[in-house]
């Protein structure tokens, strides 16, 4: 191929990419080479060879010494230093991180004849250059942590500060996601390959990537590039495997039997306690096609779980034996290719599939199925222009879709939802189907110039386009039960029941379809330079958002001022050998909106509904619970009954952040690093009420409201560090305060009486407006709506410590390399406790929505969890590795309360959720 014609293939590429790298997906290595009196040496080549790196890359020198390797894959190298006239140096185990800069300084001897030395690299263990704070695992250290799951929340949990992954302490079943620096579980980005996964309506982490297949994963909490985005919380970026040069594969299966699990103590978020065996067999296999040119990674894992139940009883209801088993497979593929040196592609995808599923637990007439299909693919080019310039671009697209509903298929009966004993029966609530979709087109320009006196500076420019789409369809049960035909409101109905025989409210539903999109562009500048000991770095970043409703129509938009956010850093080696860095960051981070508002502002409303209160009497049967005479209209939700209106000055959240870090490094291996942080949310966007006289009644409003906010702060102490490779390390300490008006994630109103979720920019906080005196519907609409905070009312006792957070929190993650080949690994995590209150009800939504104690009041029992791992590989002939290995989860089987009732009912303070009990895995895999 000649080389104009490479050039046009290349230009005609970044044409179709439309522009800037989320996240990392390699590192660098800088440094300075001098003689032995400290004089610079300029021309000396520098090659840098590694199993991740299809062929070599070379660098030279320049007149002050100074070289750079950028776009290098993470991996370990070796580098090769040459100069006429002096030992030719080569330096082994130079290891290259996601988003770290290992600065080295390499001295050279004059050799009288030719000489050559090879050492082993005594690798920085401090970033001298950037500030911002990341938590890295590699591949082995992945393999060898004490993960159940292999999940990406379990592997996040390991990071200093993070809490809310141990336990779901809303649902009070399994494990939750990462709450980084109090903004909640939605708060974060979920990167793959640079490029973000995060779903468009819940900010869930997005279509899943084998364990297996991954790399690298580096988790930022404090993240101040401009290129980091969509976030107010933490980044979480995962690298995927890439093949070899020399064909590589594994075969594997871990198994998890009920019979090797602890008997799971009662809790109330649990209607039947289930034996529960999960496996997961696996394989995957890379290699060459064409050596440093062309590789391939392929894995595939399939999960099966197994629920088994005996019959129990709570309180009146008797719920029988159950037995539930249901299978996914998760197929991951990635190729790799250099057609030019410095130049590589890779194209990489993901299919996650549900298989089947047969019976279910609990209440046999509530058995749900839960189907899913989603897949992702990615597009990455990485190119060295020059030595001194870089070019980066990335295009993507991750697509899931959802069925759920009752597993009958039955939607007549409605849900019924037991106040006196927390449970449900009668029907699940509801059933949907859903696709989300999120596009992501990206490019990054990077260039280095030595301005001399003005120090050696780093360009960045960067561009990109994002897309999001959602389309839903949804109805809920109770299709039997209509006391009012052609109201409008025929997609179902729920039943709040006291205790048997006592009804309490009834919900009607209307609408049942969702359909969204928006869509942006933006950019960032960035300079990142050196002068002296001194690193700075100072950035912009702004974008752009449009919203469309089921109409194809705008709804609003956001233009580049409404995103400006600046960002800055300072790096100062103290004594200029790399050992005490102290370092300063501020930043603003601006989010676009979630799809969930756009549902209101749509022709066809989402979800409108109506409730009724109970005026019948005891023991009804079913055609008087049908009778419209037995139930009293309380409010309406709908595009006519409420009018829906857009505040004009309507901004996008944003979240202020400073960090202050010092780091030393304790003699060869160990680093010390002690931080304080500190970042608040303020004039978050909410949907309140607003009374207006002119209709007599209340409109609702998409607006900023000044009493919704979040604000942190904490200080941590992270040692990290190992003894002579045989025993590594990993100690943090945090102490946090994270207060607000809401938690910043998808389940604030998950409740025992309405168990539907508020969503990441919406919820019910807001919706007590001001009635003026003597205005009618007064008295109604502050008994309706008391407790839920609104503009000129207050936020009555909603602002307080979040769900999600812990004061004290100790984490410790250690291997040892022992004797006989063993390889021993324990996580340990101290909470002191999960914060939590008092609900009081609420007519609004029927639901205890309310803070009569004011929000966090009171704590869980701290608890700990302590993880022990151990394996060991068994070398066989031809090349082939038996690993035979054992995870034991929760070992001391501590299963303390994580949350309690909270709703202000007989079962206030009964134990909602607890640790999940221990757990002892089996693992077994052929590597060759």
């Amino acid at each position: 191929m000649g080389k104009m014609k490479f050039w046009g293939i290349l230009l005609a590429l970044l044409g179709i990419f439309c522009i800037s790298a989320f996240g990392q997906q390699t590192g660098e290595i800088r440094g300075k080479i001098t003689d032995e009196q400290d004089e610079a040496l300029p021309g000396v080549t520098i090659t840098a060879r590694s199993p991740k790196l299809q062929g070599m890359r070379t660098a030279l020198s320049d007149k002050d010494g100074n070289f750079r390797l950028s776009l290098l894959p993470v991996g370990s190298y070796s580098l090769t230093f040459e100069i006429p006239g002096f030992e030719k140096l080569t330096t082994l185990d130079n290891e290259v991180s996601l988003g770290f800069t290992l600065s080295l300084s390499v001295t050279l001897k004059i050799a009288a004849v030719s000489e050559e030395v090879t050492v082993t690299a005594e690798n920085p263990l401090i970033d001298r250059v950037k500030a911002d704070n990341s938590y890295r695992l590699k591949g082995d250290d992945l393999a060898r942590v004490p993960s159940q799951a292999r999940t990406i929340a379990e592997v996040v949990s390991f990071t200093p500060g993070v809490t809310g992954v141990r336990a779901n302490t809303v649902t009070g079943t399994d494990m939750g996601l990462p709450s980084f620096r109090g903004e909640g579980d939605a708060g974060n980005n979920w990167l793959v390959d640079g490029l973000s996964t995060k779903g468009t309506w819940e900010n869930d982490p997005g279509v899943r990537i084998n364990y297996d297949a991954w790399e690298e994963v580096q988790i930022i909490s404090d993240g101040f590039a401009p290129e980091l985005g969509h976030a107010q919380g933490g980044f979480i970026n995962i690298l995927t495997k890439a093949g070899g040069n020399e064909f590589h594969g594994e075969l594997g299966t871990l198994l998890r039997d009920h019979r090797l699990r602890a008997k799971r103590q009662e809790q109330l978020s649990v209607a039947s306690l289930p034996d529960t065996s999960l496996s997961q067999f696996y394989g995957n296999l890379g290699g060459p096609f064409l050596k440093d040119r062309l590789w391939f990674f392929l894995s595939n894992n399939f999960h099966r779980s197994l629920d088994i139940t005996e019959e129990q009883s709570i309180g009146w209801l008797t719920i029988p034996a159950g037995r539930k088993a249901l299978n996914t497979n998760n197929l991951f593929g990635k190729i790799t290719f250099t057609p030019r040196a410095n130049h590589t592609l890779s194209l990489s995808g993901t299919l996650d599939k549900f298989l089947n599923q047969t019976g279910g637990i609990g209440v046999p007439e509530t058995y749900e199925k839960a189907a899913f299909s989603d897949y992702s693919y990615r597009v990455n080019y990485r190119g060295i222009l020059s030595q001194n310039t870089l070019l980066t671009a990335a295009w993507g697209q991750n697509r899931t879709k959802s069925e759920t509903g009752p597993l009958d298929g039955d939607y007549g009966p409605p849900g019924y939802s037991w106040q006196d004993i927390a449970q449900t029966t009668n029907n699940s609530f509801f059933g949907d189907s859903a696709v989300e979709r999120r596009a992501d087109l990206n490019f990054g320009l990077m260039h280095f110039a030595d301005l001399g006196r003005w120090g050696t500076h780093e360009f960045g420019v960067g561009f990109f386009h994002y897309a999001n789409y959602k389309d839903s369809s949804f109805r809920f049960t109770g299709s039997d039960l209509d006391p009012w035909l052609g109201n409008g409101f025929e997609i179902g109905s729920q039943i709040t029941w006291q205790a048997p025989g006592m009804p309490l409210q009834l919900i009607e539903f209307g609408g049942g379809k969702v359909k969204d999109s928006s869509r942006g562009f933006g950019f960032y500048v960035q300079d990142n330079f050196t002068l002296g000991r001194f690193s700075f770095m100072i950035g912009l970043r702004t974008e752009t958002q449009k919203t469309f409703n089921d109409m194809d129509e705008e709804i609003w938009s956001w233009g580049l001022g409404d995103f400006l956010v600046p960002r800055g850093s300072l790096a100062v080696d103290l004594l200029g050998d790399g050992k005490n860095v102290l370092k300063f960051s501020f930043g603003q981070f601006a989010n676009p909106t979630s799809l969930a508002p756009l549902q209101f502002f749509n022709r066809e409303p989402a979800n409108p509904f109506r409730i009724y209160s109970w005026t019948g009497g005891d023991n009804p049967s079913d055609d008087q619970l049908a009778e419209p005479l037995n139930w009293e209209f309380l409010f309406e939700q709908s595009g006519s009954a409420a009018q829906y209106v857009l505040d004009p000055e309507l901004r996008p959240n944003k979240t202020t952040k400073y960090l202050l870090e010092f780091d030393r490094q304790l003699g060869r291996a160990w680093v010390l690093k002690l931080r304080g942080i500190y970042s608040y949310s303020k004039n978050l966007t909410e949907d309140v009420f607003l009374y207006d006289p002119e209709i007599q009644w209340v409109k609702l409003a998409y607006t900023n409201l000044e009493l919704k906010r979040r604000d942190y702060r904490a200080f941590e102490f992270e040692l990290n560090g190992r003894v002579a490779d045989k025993f590594m390390l990993n100690v943090a300490y945090t102490w946090s305060r994270a207060k607000g008006t809401n938690p910043g994630n998808v389940f604030e109103r998950y409740t025992l009486s309405f168990p539907y979720m508020d969503l990441y920019d919406i919820s019910a906080f807001g919706e007590h407006p001001l009635v003026p005196e003597g205005e009618p519907g007064k008295e109604f609409l502050d008994q309706f709506l008391q407790g839920l905070g609104g503009r000129d009312v207050g936020d009555e006792g909603w602002y307080g410590y979040l769900p999600h957070s812990v004061d004290h929190v100790i984490k410790i993650l250690g291997t040892y390399s022992a004797p006989l080949g063993f390889m021993i690994s324990s996580g340990i995590e101290y909470l002191s406790g999960y914060h939590w209150e008092k609900r009081g009800w609420s007519d609004f939504g029927g639901s205890y929505m309310r803070f009569p104690e004011g929000r966090g009041v009171r704590t869980t029992p701290a608890h700990m969890y302590v993880d022990f791992a151990i394996e060991r590989d068994i070398v066989l002939k031809q090349g082939f590795v038996l690993a035979l290995g054992l995870n034991a989860y929760n070992l001391l089987n501590g299963q303390k309360p994580v949350s309690y009732v909270k709703e202000d009912t007989d079962l206030f303070g009964q134990v909602w959720g607890r640790q999940l009990p221990r757990w002892v895995q089996f693992k077994a895999a052929l590597r060759f």
